[in-house]
């Protein structure tokens, strides 16, 4: 589980991490969930979850995990990510267990819909982020094109040349976050997201960037 979900899970008693994974490492049908005779049972214990009874969540882990982690694997094709996602899906059952209504739906299919929809979100995320590195590395590529092809600079702009050269001493990762947030509009938050790097990464090195640059044309802004 990760760290934020075990904080939130501080004092219940869920099996050690390698233990939970030990547990329902062997893939399950998800068939397995829907058995009459255990959804009473798996009612009985989402009620004491709802009433924070953690050996209650414990017990439900070992009955469904398996099952649940299975779908998982199947809609995310990532055993690590599968795993994130299923100690989420716990967590989460172990917040909302009060709000289950079994006139409503089936204990089994209640846990599969949370843990669907936190598998959905995850795989959104994945896009947004295969999306976003796509269109950094079109801009760096175009960007790439322009520093072999100086004929878009006006030909008489001493300036224009004195900054392209500039630029071409700044080392690669500077250039490059500088000239997407100068040139190409980008904000430091989509440049940091589009990289995979921290905020506070990008804005230093666009900082250290302007900082050389600023000396490099010092006879410009005198």
């Amino acid at each position: 589980m990760s760290s934020d979900a075990d904080n939130r899970l501080e004092g219940a008693d869920v099996p050690a991490h390698q233990e939970r994974t030990t547990q329902h490492s062997k893939a399950q049908p998800l068939s397995q969930g829907w058995d009459m005779d255990g959804a009473a049972e798996d009612a009985r214990l989402l009620s004491a979850i709802g009433q924070s009874e953690h050996i209650s969540l414990n017990r439900l882990y070992e009955r469904r995990a398996g099952a649940l982690f299975s779908m998982l694997v199947r809609m995310l094709n990532n055993d690590g990510e599968a795993e994130e996602c299923l100690q989420d899906t716990f967590v989460r059952i172990w917040h909302r267990a009060a709000t289950f209504d079994p006139a409503r739906s089936a204990p089994f299919t209640w846990m599969v819909m949370i843990a669907r929809g936190i598998a959905l979100s995850r795989l959104r995320a994945r896009g947004t982020a295969l999306q976003a590195q796509s269109a950094y590395e079109t801009e760096v590529a175009s960007l790439e094109i322009e520093h072999i092809d100086t004929s878009w600079h006006p030909p008489d702009s001493e300036l224009n040349t004195a900054c392209t050269n500039a630029l071409r001493t700044l080392p690669d990762e500077q250039r490059r976050a500088v000239e997407l947030a100068f040139f190409r509009g980008w904000t430091h938050g989509e440049i940091a997201e589009a990289t995979g790097e921290p905020l506070g990464t990008i804005k230093a090195r666009i900082r250290r960037g302007l900082l050389s640059l600023r000396d490099l044309l010092k006879d410009f802004h005198a």
